[in-house]
């Protein structure tokens, strides 16, 4: 059986005379090529680096792919173009050539509500400092960036958050207008 999955993308940093929208678009083609068949692909948006001030301004974009492959085979593969394309995990939220997250894997929550639950209640001190070693699904803060959701709202508008119950739409309704300018399609 296969199941959609929906990845973000995003790139504030240059590679070999590559842009960040190049990095996107060769990250894309990966994906492409790969065993995850490409359903959708959003606009892509040029906005400031969460958290602001933590580095020049990123290029973000949201694929959707349907796969047979389970969700943790999905984000070694992702975490393999990240490292293709010279990703570098020397601090959090830092700088990056290539950012692939695993948004949501069809109403998959994992590894099980109680820990999705801690991650998404984490303070934003707590944050900046840990890391999950589990793949959390759907993505714990999806829902509170602007940056993923509008991406994600012009691909899939009416998907349902697993544990919050609301659609793309209803999830985007909470930004409010100044956030929403913040990104600027390209």
């Amino acid at each position: 059986m296969s199941s959609a999955a929906f990845i973000a993308l995003g790139s504030n940093s240059t590679l070999e005379g590559l842009s960040s929208l190049d990095l996107l678009k060769q990250a894309i083609l990966e994906i492409h090529g790969s065993n995850l068949h490409l359903q959708a692909i959003s606009r892509f948006f040029l906005n400031p680096a969460y958290p602001i001030g933590s580095g020049p301004d990123f290029v973000n974009a949201v694929v959707q792919v349907r796969t047979h492959e389970k969700a943790e085979n999905v984000m070694e593969f992702l975490h393999s173009i990240e490292k293709k394309f010279g990703r570098l995990r020397l601090k959090r939220w830092g700088e990056r050539t290539l950012d692939l997250d695993l948004l949501a894997f069809g109403q998959t929550v994992a590894p099980n509500k109680s820990v999705y639950s801690y991650w998404h209640d984490l303070d934003l001190q707590n944050q900046k400092c840990k890391i999950p070693t589990d793949l959390i699904l759907p993505h714990p803060r999806m829902h509170e960036r602007a940056f993923v959701l509008i991406p994600l709202l012009d691909i899939a508008p009416y998907w349902i958050h697993p544990i919050l119950n609301k659609s793309t739409d209803e999830l985007c309704d909470n930004f409010s207008s100044e956030e929403i300018s913040k990104l600027t399609c390209i």
